[in-house]
This record gives structure tokens, sequence and C-alpha cells, in this order.
């Protein structure tokens, strides 16, 4: 005849603690599907009041012609038309758009020399040079946009004085020089986003196997067709994804606009988001500024979808 095996002390304390709120819960709803989506509700419901709603009202305002202390006025699709032949928003897609080529054309450019630099360099310095990279990206960037309005001043600024006194040559007055105000606009972007890129594109380098490297240079490869035939292949996935982050970014571009050139001197550096900005607390077109501010985004979806189709395209080709 067996006999029972005493329970452990362990078993005894399992059997005699109350159950959790989680198992409490799991019981009350009767499924272990549902839980995971109860715990994710709030979440959702708190996306959907700070995100998806205000959007969902912006779209609803660009139907109708509205400013403060009137009534609405439905015009259907009157606002996206007037959009269309405002000469001022072609202007402003113009110049975000040569704004945004421009300048991450350069950063990209600055910032992969850059991290090659670094990634030939010791592990200490890489380091260090890495944290002071971080400085320029730290600061609010309307602090940013004031801080090169004062180095753009014609007379007392310190990127003339610098121009003057080294190469001898007298700068332009960024501030009222058509085609100075753009360029200095570019410059303060890629002094306070370079680094973004080159620390990204820094850690893609250095997740590349260093034994393939070994070996093409055993096999007679110059740096050079190294660079052509290997590192930039393999990089093309951190390129695609270092673009698609600062072109979302830089088409938002406000912040340095608003601290340098306030969209002058005219409307040379009005930005299409400058002028949503001017017509919505400016002119108080709430109906036209939210069509405006929807065919932003429009835009901001079509040509982030290009690049993430890209992106995954590249990646395939890498993997395969």
């Amino acid at each position: 005849m067996s006999t029972a095996t005493p329970a452990s002390s362990s078993e005894i304390w399992a059997r005699s603690a109350p159950a959790s709120f989680s198992d409490r819960l799991v019981k009350r709803l009767g499924s272990k599907r549902v839980f995971p989506w109860v715990l994710v509700l709030p979440a959702c419901i708190l996306l959907l009041v700070l995100a998806i709603g205000p959007t969902l009202y912006v779209l609803v305002l660009s139907f109708v012609k509205y400013s403060p202390g009137q009534t609405m006025q439905w015009v259907g699709l009157n606002n996206f038309l007037r959009a269309f032949q405002d000469e001022r928003f072609w202007r402003g897609l113009y110049v975000t758009a040569w704004f945004v080529f421009v300048s991450i054309g350069l950063q990209l450019l600055i910032g992969f020399t850059t991290a090659m630099a670094l990634q030939r360099v010791s592990a200490r310095f890489r380091q260090l040079a890495s944290t002071v990279m971080l400085v320029p990206m730290m600061i609010a960037p309307t602090v940013v946009g004031v801080l090169w309005k004062m180095m753009f001043k014609a007379r007392y600024g310190a990127l003339n004085y610098f121009l003057e006194q080294v190469f001898g040559i007298p700068g332009p007055d960024w501030l009222a020089d058509k085609s100075a105000a753009l360029a200095g606009l570019i410059i303060a972007d890629i002094w306070e986003w370079t680094p973004f890129i080159t620390i990204l594109l820094l850690a893609g380098l250095q997740s590349l196997s260093q034994e393939v490297y070994e070996a093409a240079y055993v096999d007679g490869s110059t740096p050079w067709q190294v660079f052509k035939n290997m590192t930039l292949p393999l990089m093309k996935p951190f390129i695609f994804l270092a673009v698609f982050l600062r072109m979302v970014d830089a088409w938002k571009m406000f912040d340095l606009i608003f601290g340098v050139t306030r969209g002058g001197p005219g409307d040379f550096t009005e930005s299409i988001a400058w002028y949503t900005y001017k017509r919505g607390f400016t002119y108080f077109e709430l109906g036209y500024t939210a069509a405006l501010s929807f065919l932003q985004l429009l835009v901001i979806i079509f040509l982030g979808r290009v690049l993430l189709k890209q992106l995954g395209r590249v990646r395939e080709e890498t993997k395969g």
C-alpha cells in the first residue's frame, strides 16, 4: 500500500496564498486572450484622445470657413482649391523642399565623412567626440535660432568677423540678403543636426564585420574599392534611415525660422510650416490653416512611404 508524499512548505504556501490581481482579473474576464487587450486599452484610449482626435478635428475644420468669434460655414473643398491657387503656398513648398534636400544632403556628406574618420581613431577619443557632438542636439531649436541670429549680424556677428579676419573677405548681410538668408538657415541646421547623422552612421559602421574588410585587403583591394563595393552597399540601410528621420523633421522646419529670419527678407525663407503658422495666428483663418496643415501632412506621409519602401528594398538586397 503506497503512502502519499507530504506536500512541501512551498506548495502549501502557494495553495494558501491569495490570488494575485492579474489572476483574479483573468478569471473575471474568462479568457487569457482578452487580458492583454485590457492592459493596452488605456494607452489606446490616450492615443485616440491626443493624436487621432485632433487630426480628425483638423480634417473637419479644413472643410469649413472659420475664424474666432464667427460661426462655421461649410465650404467643402474650397480651402484646398484656394491652396492650389495660392502662390505663397507653392513658394513655401519650394523653399521647404530646397531647404530639406540641400541641408540633408550636406549633413549626410559631412556626417558620413566624420563617422568614417571617428571609426579609425581610438575608442576613448571616439567616445569623447561623440559626447561633445551631442551638445548642439540638446539645445532647444529656438535657442539655436537666437544664437545663430546673433552670429549672422552684419556688423558685429561672429561669422562675418571670422570671414574678414581669416579669409580677408567681407561677409554678406545674412538676414537682409535674399541669396544669403536661406543659406544661413541651412548652415544653422547643419550645425545642429549633422551630429545626429554622424552618430547614427558611426553605429552602423561599428556593426559591420571587420573580418570581411581584412579579407578584402588580403585580396589586394584598394581603400576606394573597399568603400565603393563593401562599405557603401552595407551602409545603405543606415543611410536611408538617417535620411528618413531627418526628412520628416526638417520638412516641419519652424523653430529655426522663428528664431532667425521670421520668413524674411520678404518671403524668401518662408517655409510651408511658417506660412501655415502666419495664416492661423496672424490672419486667424483657421479653416484655411487646417487645409494647409493637412496638405503638409499628406506630403510628409507620401515622402515617408517612398523612403520606407526604398529602405525595405535595400534591407532585402543587403540580406540577400
